[in-house]
């Protein structure tokens, strides 16, 4: 009885924990390759499945502090893993209840700190998202509105015109699920690779035109 069990128990396990999983893995990647592969995307944009190629993920926020550049939610983690001694990816949120003192400081703290960042910003007008912490830590989209309001300073710093960035925004606007569901969302990583694009052609068409002068 206790052999059969044991024969049982071993079956299962190599099932269970071997032959699925690799099965299930190696079907996702013959079917879904880019998605298996972790959304992938280069300095251009595109999709990818080389990671080497890869800035990052369309479906994991990244801490973007530069003025010229979109800024994403706060993270109870550090978004980019590889700028820690963290030995592995982790997720997480702050998990403070309301009546949390760390709490009001975290979030008075982040407010003084966006209201320097933007001045031209009201404390009314800025959008909870832009305050509030993401549950998973990884969040990579921001509300339009918190986007839209961030343009004064984009331009600004970026010396691109604000059509051009209204139109990056707008072309990176993920729409709420089958037409109904959620809310309209930003794609931060993106976004600030089409604004990082744009920065380099104004630049290179500057270069060209002092050097046809």
């Amino acid at each position: 009885m206790i052999r059969t069990l044991l024969s049982f128990f071993v079956v299962m396990l190599v099932l269970c924990c071997i032959v699925y999983p690799f099965v299930l893995n190696e079907t996702a990647r013959f079917i879904f390759p880019y998605e298996a592969s972790g959304s992938l995307i280069d300095k251009n944009g595109k999709a990818t499945l080389d990671i080497n190629k890869a800035v990052g993920s369309k479906l994991l926020g990244q801490a973007f502090t530069q003025p010229y550049f979109l800024h994403g939610r706060n993270s109870a983690i550090n978004y980019n893993t590889s700028d820690t001694n963290q030995s592995s990816v982790n997720s997480g949120g702050f998990n403070y209840a309301m009546s949390n003192p760390e709490l009001k400081e975290r979030i008075a703290k982040d407010l003084n700190q966006f209201l320097k960042q933007n001045p031209h910003i009201l404390k009314k007008e800025i959008p909870i998202d832009l305050l509030s912490a993401s549950a998973s830590g990884l969040d990579p989209h921001i509300s339009k509105q918190a986007a839209w309001i961030q343009i004064p300073r984009i331009v600004k710093f970026s010396k691109l015109d604000q059509n051009q960035v209204e139109k990056i925004i707008n072309n990176n606007t993920e729409d709420k699920f089958l037409g109904i569901f959620g809310e309209m969302k930003v794609n931060v990583l993106k976004a600030n690779i089409a604004i990082s694009q744009a920065m380099k052609e104004g630049k290179n068409a500057t270069t060209n035109t002092r050097t046809n002068s």
